[in-house]
């Protein structure tokens, strides 16, 4: 069952509010570890995450 637009968007909102500055580059090693276990599914969804972490980046740039 893939994962929706909504759930994507959440997890970003909680992995920065967990991680911070830190939150792509943990994001990728998610990423990393997903495809070395095989778990393609996986990777790509943490793709999608870090697609939403860089839009949360971007729109609270541009309410500064």
């Amino acid at each position: 069952m893939p994962v929706s637009d909504l759930d994507i968007h959440r997890t970003a909102y909680q992995w920065i509010a967990l991680h911070g500055e830190r939150a792509v580059p943990k994001a990728r090693a998610m990423v990393h570890d997903f495809r070395r276990r095989g778990d393609i599914d996986g990777a790509d969804t943490w793709l999608r995450i870090i697609v939403a972490l860089g839009t949360l980046a971007r729109s609270a740039g541009a309410r500064q």
